[in-house]
């Protein structure tokens, strides 16, 4: 069943990204797509907005470890994305909380204390989260995140 609901919403997710950035003025409903590149890292991170809900796709090819791919699912929290990160590594499924600060046309991710269980790890405090202005992930086309 979770594997049916991640590949459903990366479905929808590749399927909206046909139109980047574009926005429907009757729903509200559009796309809009981030990546960081540095010292051998990327990062891909496709949000697609309906109403209040936040859904896409979350990737992390981090030099020297083994690359995540999955889905996000949350919303906005002022100016931060909290969501869940469903993702695959090394063969299984994990959830994680993720957190990322919107600034201007940039996300930056946080970091905090955090509590795991046997299904998912989440932060101790989504106020406490320290953001690593370091790592920005810089808006961009849709269309060039299919690329990676």
């Amino acid at each position: 069943m979770k594997i049916i609901l991640c590949l459903c919403s990366i479905l929808v997710l590749i399927v909206s990204c046909d139109n980047p950035g574009n926005q429907d003025n009757k729903t509200g409903n559009y796309v809009s797509c981030y990546s960081y590149t540095g010292n051998g890292d990327t990062i891909i991170l496709k949000l697609l907005y309906v109403g209040q809900s936040i859904t896409g796709s979350l990737v992390y090819n981090l030099n020297g470890k083994d690359k995540n791919i999955g889905t996000i699912q949350g919303g906005m929290k002022g100016d931060i994305l909290i969501a869940d990160y469903n993702f695959q590594s090394e063969g299984s499924w994990s959830t994680r909380q993720v957190a990322f600060k919107k600034l201007d046309d940039k996300f930056i991710e946080g970091y905090g204390d955090i509590i795991s269980t046997d299904k998912k790890t989440v932060f101790r405090s989504t106020d406490s989260l320290h953001f690593n202005e370091n790592l920005k992930l810089m808006e961009i086309d849709c269309d060039k995140s299919n690329q990676n």
